[in-house]
C-alpha cells in the first residue's frame, strides 16, 4: 500500500548540545513544501589492476553527512527559526502585544561565530527522520506580486536516523494558525524611497557551509558555517526616462553608490494589538550592480542586482550586511 506524501510534517528545535537530539523543549513546527533529505554517502572506488579488461572490482563506504532542504511559505511566527539558524545572532524582542524580534549576525571569535545547531524531524507519510547538528548553508527568498512569498533553505547534518514513530521531544506537533504573506504586500525601500513599481524579487543569504572530517569517524568532525554573503535582485517596471539605476552620471547600477536597501514583508491577515505582523530585512549599504534593461514583454523592465556589504548598522558588534525583524505576537525569544 502506497503511503501518502500529504501526510508529511517537519519540525525543527535548537539543540542544547550540538549533535545531540534534545529530549525535553518545544520544537517549531514549520509548513513546507518539497522537502527533501539527501544522503551525501561516499562511496571509494576499488580500481586497482587484477589482469582482467574492467575498471570497478568493489565500492567501499567512505565518509558521510546529510542534507536537508526545504521550501516553505513565510510565516511570521516561524521565519525568525530560519533567520537565527543563518544568522547565528540572539533575539532581541521588545514590544508588548505586538512582539518585534531583532536577529542579527553572531560575531563572537570564542566560538568561531558559528550560529546554533538544530535537530529536525522529518516526516515523509511513512518513515520518521531525525538529523542533528543541522548547520544551515543557505537562506533564499522570493517575492513576486502575483505569488506568495517563499523561503527555501538549506542544512548540513550528520547523518539521519530512521524511526517508525517520532522521538518524544518531537511526539506532539503543535501547528499554529498564522497565515502566509502575500508577495503583493511588499514595500521596497531604496535610498529612503519607497518605490511602487517593483514586480519580482528575491534575497539570499550564504554561508557556504561545510562538512569536516576527520580520522575515526564516518560522519563529520563538524559542520562548519563560514562568512556570510548577502546578494539579491529586483525587477521593476521601467516608469520614467530617468530612472536611478541606468541613467544620469550617479546611476546606482553603474557608479559606486551603496544604499540602503530594506524589504518588508507584511501579513494583511494576522494582526496583534493593531500592529500587522511582519518581516523586514535591512541592509544599509547595499552596492547595485549587473543591470540591464529588458524588452521580453510589452512593456520596458529594468533587472538589476545587489549586493550588502558589511557595514556596523546591521552589527550587534563587528560588520554585517544584513539585519531580520520580525513583528508577530510571540513574547518569547527564538
Amino acid at each position: 500500500m502506497p503511503f501518502l506524501s500529504a501526510n508529511s510534517y517537519l519540525g525543527i528545535i535548537k539543540e542544547v548540545t550540538s549533535g545531540t537530539l534534545p529530549t525535553t523543549g518545544t520544537p517549531s513546527w514549520i509548513p513546507v513544501s518539497t522537502p527533501q533529505i539527501t544522503p551525501q554517502q561516499m562511496f571509494l572506488r576499488d580500481e586497482a589492476f587484477r589482469g582482467s579488461p574492467t575498471t570497478v572490482y568493489d565500492q567501499v563506504q567512505g565518509v558521510r553527512h546529510d542534507e536537508f532542504e526545504f521550501k516553505s511559505y513565510l510565516f511570521a511566527d516561524t521565519f525568525p527559526v530560519l533567520a537565527q539558524s543563518i544568522l547565528g545572532g540572539a533575539d532581541t524582542v521588545t514590544g508588548s502585544t505586538a512582539y518585534t524580534h531583532t536577529i542579527k549576525v553572531l560575531n563572537s571569535a570564542s566560538t568561531g561565530s558559528q550560529p546554533p545547531t538544530y535537530s529536525i524531524l522529518d516526516f515523509d507519510g511513512a518513515n520518521y527522520f531525525t538529523t542533528t547538528a543541522s548547520q544551515a548553508d543557505s537562506l533564499a527568498l522570493t517575492f513576486g506580486a502575483e505569488a506568495a512569498a517563499e523561503a527555501t533553505i538549506k542544512y548540513l547534518a550528520n547523518p539521519y536516523t530512521s524511526y517508525t514513530s517520532a522521538p518524544t521531544v518531537f511526539a506532539s506537533q503543535s501547528l499554529s494558525s498564522e497565515h502566509l504573506i502575500p508577495a503583493w504586500d511588499t514595500t521596497v525601500s531604496i535610498g529612503g524611497t519607497t518605490y511602487t513599481n517593483v514586480t519580482t524579487g528575491d534575497l539570499t543569504i550564504n554561508r557556504k557551509t561545510q562538512a569536516i572530517y576527520t580520522l575515526g569517524t564516518q560522519a563529520p568532525y563538524d559542520l562548519f558555517a563560514g562568512p556570510i554573503e548577502v546578494t539579491g535582485k529586483f525587477t521593476f517596471v521601467v516608469a520614467t526616462n530617468a530612472d536611478v539605476f541606468t541613467t544620469g552620471s550617479s546611476a546606482y547600477g553603474l557608479t559606486r553608490s551603496p544604499q540602503a536597501v530594506v524589504i518588508t514583508l507584511t501579513d494583511p491577515n494576522d494582526a496583534s494589538g493593531g500592529t500587522q505582523h511582519s518581516v523586514a530585512l535591512t541592509m544599509t549599504t547595499a552596492q547595485f550592480h549587473s543591470v540591464k534593461r529588458t524588452r521580453g514583454k510589452e512593456f520596458t523592465e529594468i533587472e538589476v542586482e545587489f549586493t550588502a556589504n558589511a557595514n556596523a548598522t546591521d552589527a550587534a558588534t563587528g560588520y554585517s550586511p544584513i539585519k531580520v525583524v520580525t513583528i508577530n505576537g510571540q513574547s518569547a525569544a527564538y
